[in-house]
C-alpha cells in the first residue's frame, strides 16, 4: 500500500470516525486522542489487514470501538451526557444536534451504540453485525427498536 493510498483512506474515513468518537466520548480532546491511537493501531496492523467483503471503515470503526472500551476500562469510569459541561454541545437547545444528543441520552447504551454506528459512522448493517459480533437480522431488529424508542422520546 502506498502513502497515497493511506492518505486516501485517512481522507475518506476520518470525518465520520471523528464524529463517531466525539458522539461516543462527548469530549473533543479525548476524541482526538482516541482517533490518533485508532489510526496508529490501524497503520501498525495494516500489513495483516485482509479484506473480507466489508468496507475498510468497518475494520477501522471496530478498532476505534475497542480503543474507547480500553480507555473506559483503564479510567474505570463512564462519561455522563451533560450538555452544559461539554464544548461539543454548547449550541442553542433548538439545534438538531442537541436534540439528537438529548434523545440518544434517553436510550440504553447498546441502542446508542447501534445508532452511532448506523447513522453517524454510516456503516452498513453487515459491518455493524461484524463489529458487534451479532447476526445481521439481530442488528436490523435492534436498530428498528432503537429508532422506535428514540421516536417516542422525540414526540
Amino acid at each position: 500500500m502506498t502513502s497515497g493510498d493511506i492518505v486516501r483512506l485517512w481522507d475518506e474515513n476520518t470525518p465520520k470516525l471523528f464524529g463517531y468518537l466525539v458522539n461516543t466520548l462527548r469530549d473533543r480532546m479525548l476524541a482526538e486522542d482516541i482517533l490518533q491511537s485508532t489510526w496508529t493501531k490501524a497503520l501498525e496492523a495494516l500489513p495483516r489487514y485482509q479484506e473480507r467483503g466489508l468496507p475498510f471503515s468497518s475494520w477501522l470503526f471496530a478498532i476505534a470501538r475497542n480503543e474507547c472500551n480500553l480507555y473506559w476500562r483503564k479510567s474505570n469510569r463512564e462519561i455522563p451526557l451533560d450538555p452544559q459541561k461539554h464544548d461539543i454541545l454548547t449550541e442553542p437547545n433548538n439545534d438538531p444536534a442537541i436534540m439528537a444528543q438529548h434523545i440518544l441520552s434517553k436510550l440504553h447504551e447498546d441502542d446508542r451504540e447501534l445508532l452511532r454506528l448506523r447513522y453517524i459512522a454510516d456503516l452498513p448493517m453487515n459491518a455493524i453485525a461484524k463489529i458487534l459480533n451479532i447476526n445481521i437480522v439481530a442488528v436490523r431488529v435492534r436498530v428498528y427498536r432503537a429508532l422506535k424508542q428514540a421516536q417516542q422520546h422525540y414526540a
